[in-house]
């Protein structure tokens, strides 16, 4: 029986640029999908519990380096003085850093709102040959 890596599934023709630009975009839009919606408040200990536990998840998957996710404090609302008294992450909200080596290139890259673009951006802020 043949053994499999990854790159079984993937084409030849890739260079290893463009597969670490691929799996950092993957880590990208699992932070951002899974955070967005997720119920908070302004207790400092809820909002780090959050960070911490996205850091690590996110942290499990393949190649990731480091993950730092900052959710933005002063843009959350509730503070919990109500049952009903809560808010909800959204893009406003989140910023992170990830950064991935695969093979010879390392990706640094960021979700961040962009304040003139009303826009969650995902983008990649550096890629350097190791």
């Amino acid at each position: 029986m043949k053994n499999y890596d990854e790159n079984d599934y993937f084409s030849p023709d890739l260079s290893n640029r463009e597969r670490a630009t691929f799996e950092i975009g993957i880590k990208l839009g699992a932070l951002y999908h899974l955070l967005s919606g997720v119920p908070v408040s302004s207790d400092k200990n809820v909002i780090e519990s959050i960070e911490k536990g996205f850091e690590a998840s996110i942290s499990c998957q393949p190649f990731v380096k480091s993950v730092k996710l900052n959710i933005v404090k002063d843009k959350i609302e509730g503070n919990k003085s109500s049952e009903f008294d809560y808010d909800e992450i959204s893009g406003e909200k989140i910023k992170a850093v990830v950064i991935i080596e695969y093979k010879s290139i390392k990706v640094v890259a960021k979700i961040e709102w962009i304040e003139k673009l009303q826009y969650p951006l995902m983008f990649i802020e550096k890629i350097e040959e190791l």
